[in-house]
């Protein structure tokens, strides 16, 4: 399901964003780690094939 756009913030993590809830990168991001936006960031590509 599409969602408002967030991104990690642990230097770490791919430099992307997702945009849908049920992306399984975005899914291991920590509540903590998340903020809301693109940051500038692509998509990431599980999002791309989710639509």
């Amino acid at each position: 399901m599409k969602t408002s756009p967030y991104y990690s913030t642990n230097p770490t993590d791919a430099d992307v964003h997702h945009d849908h809830s049920d992306c399984p990168s975005g899914q291991q991001i920590p509540q903590a780690n998340r903020r809301s936006g693109t940051n500038g960031q692509p998509r990431c590509k599980h999002c791309q094939k989710l639509g």
